[in-house]
């Protein structure tokens, strides 16, 4: 049966304070699946193209999880075979186990007519990354499908909001060779908060919110602070506000953590300053004796979609 072909962007967690709330999709990252229909009632991952070792057991594996969730929902009696292709490292901070889950749920869904609508596949996508990182939450998920800056108002049950982009934000992405796995960065985090900084982050969400629903890249640039998950998981990226502190002295108008990291991101609104705040990010990891790869890239705004061969 024929082959088609799906890719989802890389995404960033939190955006800063927005803890599980938000999340933004971007450029130039990703993850490839290719899918066919197959007669039998099964998940069957045939090929995985990555850096790292990753099960083939579609039950162990977050595009067979998806994959198998989204025919279970259609009630199909057949199966579909996939081909994965790993655009970014697991563990990195950009929704790396996310990418595989949308990408195989779009693909799964569209060999069997594109029954269930985009915002219908978060749900299937959510419950497969949930393997991986412990937890139920949508962050990842709901930018990768649907592309731009998302807001989860609710897990269970899910209620998903794309909230808009900012055309002149310029990202600039830093991933330290360091592994941050997503339940480790989620065990370290405080279980009581201080209430002025519960405040303080919940109105630079907010703002964030405003920020990408109006296109205003001022408001975001006045948001990016958190005061309750970047503390505590800084620790689990050697040299963070230094790196931070040299950004920022670069010209970055804002600085935090990608997801769980270890990946960080800086933000501009002029791209003429990406090369120099980036590679103040990088000189800094590497006086750390830390490598690191470096990406600048913007919001993507269309999320997981059918690509060519």
């Amino acid at each position: 049966m024929t082959w088609i072909k799906v890719f989802s962007p890389a995404t960033i967690g939190n955006i800063g304070p927005g803890f599980d709330v938000l999340g933004l999709a971007v450029k130039h990252l990703g993850d490839v699946v290719e899918a066919r229909k197959i007669d039998k009632p099964e998940v069957v991952i045939t090929d995985i193209q990555s850096p790292m070792t990753l099960s083939k057991n579609a039950a162990e594996n977050t595009a067979g999880i998806a994959a198998a969730e989204v025919l279970r929902i259609l009630k199909i009696k057949t199966g579909v075979e996939l081909k994965i292709k790993k655009g970014m490292p697991s563990g990195s901070g950009l929704g790396s186990s996310a990418a595989s889950a949308c990408a195989a749920a779009y693909a799964t869904n569209y060999v069997y007519g594109n029954q269930l609508s985009q915002e219908e596949l978060i749900l299937p996508a959510t419950k497969a990354e949930e393997f991986v990182s412990g937890d139920f939450f949508a962050d990842n998920t709901a930018p990768c499908i649907l592309g731009g800056a998302t807001l989860t108002r609710s897990s269970l049950p899910l209620d998903v909001t794309k909230i808009g982009s900012i055309a002149n934000l310029c990202i600039v992405l830093v991933t330290p060779e360091i592994v941050v796995l997503t339940k480790e960065a989620r065990d370290i985090l405080p279980k009581q908060v201080n209430m002025r900084d519960f405040v303080f982050n919940m109105a630079n969400s907010c703002l964030i919110t405003a920020a990408f629903a109006k296109n205003d890249y001022s408001l975001f640039a006045r948001s990016l602070n958190d005061k309750i998950v970047e503390p505590a998981r800084a620790n689990l990226i050697k040299g963070f506000y230094e790196v931070k502190q040299n950004a920022l002295l670069a010209g970055a108008d804002g600085m935090t953590i990608s997801g769980s990291g270890p990946t960080v991101f800086a933000i501009t609104d002029q791209p003429q300053k990406a090369r120099f705040i980036e590679d103040a990010m990088l000189r800094t990891f590497q006086r750390h004796d830390i490598k690191a790869f470096s990406l600048i890239t913007e919001v993507d705004n269309e999320g997981t979609r059918l690509v060519e061969f």
